[in-house]
């Protein structure tokens, strides 16, 4: 009986994809804890666009650099290095002091993650045989979907986890942002306008009473005494008199609904999470407390993953204790037979084809735009739901991950779209068309969040109102994914022995519309925006997504690379 073949390849598989689930996190778990880090280092907007966009601009531009290094030193020694390396600058964030050193160690991040994809689809093709290497790309591709799905879930509720382990839910002193204004808002919630009950609670109440302590307390504008009158539970139930309740969380409702019955601990807590909500501009919120040791702990995460490849991965499936004859043979069974002898050729990068080809021009702006509409959901989603909704952090972090979910739908919708228009229509339309029309459907999804805002579904706080806005961006994130086959096998259609040229051109572009998006986003936000500064961001997502349609119809997948004699490569 023929022993049987080892099952070594999957394995292999499986800690890549677990190096691109790691990856994703790395790289977004910085933007969930994007306002707390502005807030404490007191980060000017241009700075912030700086730091999220310096990530992308790396990342984009040393691609080919670092798929180079990975082949000119093995893929083991090199992504093993990859890993460690953005864990590091990851881990680093954590004692930060300055923008400078965050931008810098951002950059460094980009730098590292540049070589994380190219190797992990080399030491796919390495370990699989042909007949298995879609499978194998698309494992190592959901793990990276999965990691930045979760990102947000994780960043969140660790962040919170952190910050009451450190010092409890009360409020510090230095987290009352601005005493003066924050009393203000408590005294007299619209200009000129004092609030009945308050007006009513300070005439009333005895000289000794927590009425009368509370207006002393609030005409000093004293921080420590802000603070601890903030932190008092007995003081909030004459605040909840005529508040409107459907503003509120409904996991806060209910809370506040059952006051008398919650423990004096989980009144703290209620307390806390109420004068968030209600003073959203003047006061920190607690799960600030909490990025830094969440970064920290995502970096030395990596330690262990990179040990994981290291151990598991051979550059050659040939040289692996634990792979068999069979498994080698089975690995290469299906791949292309050469004659004895043969001197195997690198075709010259197609530099010529790239800078004149409309094709691909129309590929790489489509990119460039596709990631301009959709990097609102990877790095500002969690701030838009803040400062928009005003939604606590543990259900921000919820909201923020099913937009990246529902995405994992698009792709795996898209190839079978893409097969059936190329059926139908040809090459031609068959990757344009399904690249134009998803990028239509984000527009929709994008006008959707528009409506919401403007209050066509009632208050922006609403839970009705919140669910269909993190609809309408869902529908953004199915119609992204859901052109993204179309793409890929447009470049395939397009590159032949340049497949892996043009992707990385189109790839590369598509980075730096990353980049500039998180420089014009922040720029057009600031520090404190309104609901028009909001408007005029999304607006401009859907325009991005309106003129990526427009570019992919530019696209002909009917045309291949051609060498200088006119023959297709």
């Amino acid at each position: 009986m023929e022993p049987k073949a080892t099952r070594i390849r999957w394995g292999v598989v499986g800690v890549t994809t677990i190096s691109a689930f790691l990856l994703y996190l790395d790289r977004y778990c910085v933007s969930f804890a994007g306002s707390a880090i502005q807030q404490e280092l007191n980060v000017s907007p241009a700075g912030m666009g700086l730091f999220v966009s310096a990530f992308f601009w790396s990342y984009a531009l040393f691609q080919v650099p670092a798929g180079w290094i990975g082949q000119r030193f093995g893929i083991r020694t090199a992504l093993t290095a990859y890993i460690l390396l953005w864990s590091l600058f990851t881990g680093l964030l954590g004692f930060v002091s300055s923008v400078t050193t965050i931008i810098i160690f951002r950059l460094l991040c980009g730098l590292a993650q540049a070589g994380a994809f190219p190797c992990a689809g080399r030491a796919v093709r390495d370990w699989l045989p042909m007949s298995q290497r879609g499978t194998g790309s698309a494992c190592v591709t959901f793990g990276g979907r999965v990691g930045g799905a979760v990102t947000p879930l994780l960043t969140g509720s660790l962040m919170l986890f952190f910050a009451v382990l450190r010092s409890g839910p009360e409020f510090q002193s230095h987290e009352i942002l601005s005493p003066a204004s924050a009393a203000q808002a408590i005294i007299a919630p619209h200009a000129n306008e004092a609030a009945d009950w308050y007006r009513k609670l300070r005439t009333d109440a005895a000289p000794d009473s927590d009425a009368s302590r509370l207006a002393r307390t609030l005409v000093d504008t004293d921080r420590e005494k802000l603070a601890a009158f903030l932190n008092d539970p007995a003081t909030l139930p004459p605040f909840l008199v005529g508040i409107p309740w459907e503003e509120l969380p409904p996991d806060l409702y209910r809370r506040l609904q059952s006051w008398d019955s919650q423990s004096p601990d989980h009144q703290r807590e209620a307390a806390r999470r109420f004068w968030e909500s209600a003073l959203p501009k003047q006061v920190k919120k607690l799960e600030a407390r909490g990025w830094r040791p969440v970064v920290i702990l995502f970096g030395g995460m990596g330690v262990f993953v990179a040990l994981a490849f290291w151990w598991l991965f051979r550059d050659d499936p040939s040289q692996h204790p634990w792979c068999n004859a069979e498994e080698v043979e089975l690995i290469h069974r299906d791949w292309p037979k050469l004659p004895a002898g043969t001197v195997i050729s690198t075709p010259k990068f197609p530099w010529r084809f790239l800078l004149t080809n409309p094709s691909l021009w129309g590929n790489s702006v489509m990119q460039f735009m596709t990631n301009v509409g959709w990097l609102f959901l990877g790095t500002t989603l969690p701030r838009y739901l803040d400062e928009v909704h005003h939604v606590p952090v543990l259900q921000r972090s919820v909201l923020a991950s099913v937009p990246l979910f529902a995405g994992w739908f698009g792709i795996l919708l898209g190839g079978p779209w893409t097969d059936r228009w190329t059926a139908w229509k040809g090459r031609k339309w068959g990757r344009r068309g399904p690249i134009a029309c998803s990028r239509l459907l984000a527009v929709g999804g994008y006008l959707l969040v528009l409506a919401v805002m403007w209050g066509a579904f009632g208050s922006r706080e609403s839970l009705t109102a919140i669910w269909i806005a993190v609809a309408g961006l869902s529908l953004v994130a199915v119609a992204t994914d859901l052109g993204v086959p179309a793409t890929w096998a447009f470049a395939q259609d397009v590159g032949g022995k340049h497949t892996s040229a043009v992707l990385g051109w189109a790839n590369m572009w598509g980075n730096i519309g990353a980049a500039v998006f998180s420089l014009f986003s922040e720029m057009i936000l600031g520090k404190t925006p309104g609901l028009m500064h909001w408007t005029w961001l999304c607006s401009a997502c859907a325009a991005a997504f309106a003129i990526s349609a427009v570019c992919a119809c530019l696209m002909d997948a009917s045309r291949p690379v051609a060498d200088d004699s006119g023959h297709s490569l």
